[in-house]
């Protein structure tokens, strides 16, 4: 009994992530601060897929894979 050995498919995907930190503080600076060195509270308030492709296609090995969506939204 034959069995089908699995190949291995690498895709990238670049995501956008907003969010928003709310900074408690005595002024701009100190609250500056505060956000640079991770503080605050921070809520995701959006998020959204961008283009992926395909860098790693076993099934064509022979050539360079161009296999680029753009623009979808999952």
């Amino acid at each position: 009994m034959s069995r089908d050995k699995k190949k291995e498919y690498k895709f990238s995907q670049s995501t956008l992530i907003t969010e928003e930190t709310i900074v408690m503080a005595n002024s701009y600076d100190e609250a500056e601060g505060i956000f640079l060195s991770n503080g605050g509270d921070t809520d995701e308030v959006d998020s959204s897929s961008g283009d992926w492709e395909c860098i790693q296609n076993p099934d064509e090995s022979s050539r360079q894979i161009s296999c680029v969506v753009v623009g979808s939204d999952f």
